[in-house]
Order: C-alpha cells, then sequence, then structure tokens
C-alpha cells in the first residue's frame, strides 16, 4: 500500500475507510473484467516518486469510449456518482459525522486527452489489489501541464515539483504532450523548463517553443523554502493572536 493511501487513515473513520476500500476494489475488479484500460493519476500517483502528501481522492482515467460502461455498472451496482463541472465523474463515500465529512472520500474517473497513450505504467498494490496501474511521471506532466494551460492553476505546481526534483524524463515528457491534440501544454512545460515563469499568472502563453535549461532548484532548496513559508505563516499567525488579546485588554 502507497504511502499516499496510508496517510488516509489519519482523518478518515474505519467504517467509511472500509466501504471506500471495497469501492475501490469492486471497480477495479470491473475495469479489469471489462479490459477497460485505466490509470491511476493525481497525488497518489504523484506519491509513488515524490514524497507523498494526504489525499481523499483517487483520481482515474480511462477512454471516452469506456465511460459508458462504467456509468451502466454502477446504476446496475446502485452506486451513486455525479459529473462535476469539469466532466469529472465522482463517486464519493458519505459520512454525517461532523468530524469526518471535512475530509470526503472520493473517486474521481476523468476522460482521457485526445492523443494520449498510457506511457509504461508502474504497477503498484493498493488496498490490497496488485497490478494496479500507476501513470508514468512523464504522463503526470504532461497531465497537468495540460490542465494549468486550461486554466488549473494548482496543477502547474505538481508538474514544476516532478521536474525540479528530476523524476521524470524531460524528453519523454515532451514527447507525450507533443502527442497531445491543440493544447498549450507545451508553452506550460517550457515555462518551468526555462525558469521564465516563477507563478502560473506570468506564463508567456504566446511563446511556442521548448527550450532545456538548468533547473532552478533542488530539493533541498526546495524542502528549506517550504520551512522558510511554514515559519512565516507561523509567525504572521502569532502576531494576529496577539493583536487580538491586545484588543481584548
Amino acid at each position: 500500500m502507497s504511502e499516499s493511501i496510508e496517510l488516509l487513515r489519519l482523518f478518515e473513520s474505519d467504517s467509511r475507510m472500509n466501504k471506500f476500500q471495497d469501492l475501490f476494489k469492486q471497480l477495479i475488479c470491473f475495469l479489469s473484467e471489462e479490459n477497460i484500460e485505466y490509470v491511476i493519476i493525481g497525488t497518489v500517483a504523484y506519491s509513488e516518486y515524490a514524497p507523498p502528501r494526504a489525499t481523499t481522492n483517487i483520481n482515474f482515467i480511462i477512454s471516452e469510449s469506456d465511460y459508458g460502461k462504467l456509468e451502466s455498472e454502477l446504476k446496475q451496482n446502485n452506486i451513486d456518482f455525479i459529473w462535476n463541472a469539469y466532466q469529472q465523474l465522482i463517486i464519493a463515500i458519505k459520512d454525517d459525522s461532523d468530524e469526518t465529512k471535512k475530509y470526503p472520500l472520493a473517486l474521481s474517473f476523468q476522460i482521457t486527452p485526445k492523443g494520449l497513450t498510457f506511457n509504461q505504467p508502474i504497477s503498484k498494490k493498493i488496498f490490497g489489489m496488485a497490478d494496479v496501474p500507476v501513470a508514468s511521471p512523464e504522463i503526470l506532466v504532461a497531465l497537468w501541464c495540460l490542465a494549468a494551460s486550461n486554466g488549473h492553476y494548482k496543477s502547474y505546481y505538481d508538474a514544476q515539483m516532478m521536474i525540479k526534483l528530476q523524476l521524470a524524463d524531460v524528453d519523454r515528457g515532451i514527447a507525450v504532450i507533443e502527442s497531445l491534440d491543440e493544447t498549450n501544454a507545451n508553452k506550460v512545460l517550457r515555462s518551468i523548463l526555462t525558469g521564465n515563469a516563477m507563478t502560473v499568472d506570468t506564463i508567456n502563453m504566446d511563446e511556442a517553443l521548448m527550450m532545456p535549461s538548468e533547473l532552478i532548484q533542488t530539493h533541498e532548496e526546495i524542502e528549506l523554502a517550504k520551512a522558510h513559508r511554514y515559519n512565516a505563516a507561523q509567525e504572521h499567525r502569532r502576531k494576529l493572536i496577539s493583536a487580538k488579546l491586545r484588543k481584548k485588554q
């Protein structure tokens, strides 16, 4: 079991976690039986390569042609799902507890972008299910660059981190992005590689060429920067609390 999955236990009640695991296994079995090609993406996939992060959501991508099979199976098994504004199929595990409902457990499915083929996923054991395919770092970078080009700015920093930690092969990542149909994902990747955009809103989307350059931060520098931001946030919090106490006095 990956560390990111294990971290789910820090937030969730045992009863709801059991439902979540059972549903995950049921869906994996169905996908396999119906020969639906899929891979795990998102934070769970990220945590297989980089320092793990807590998550309460497992993300899948499957082909558009297989969505009918998935919806049919969910309806037959009385499994509730919704389509969100981003055209993702969401299955949530409900819980009425005031504590655990703050961290909704969910499985989300999205359509594979046109032109993308699953590039050598790695097999992992998740929730006792063996040989679960997890997207390669290059696929993850391509998906995040594509998402950033469509306005999902948080994804920019995920792609940036994967590149800076040298976990994704840049040449293979470029090849994956070039296979995507009519996107600006290549421009997002170029901004990461050249260091020309430190924040998403400064990306020059008119620049079409990707040019390799030296990565601008080491893993140690990234961790130091994170520690600095944390300490600064804590200091800011202490000042706010002190100010409130002085007003009460």
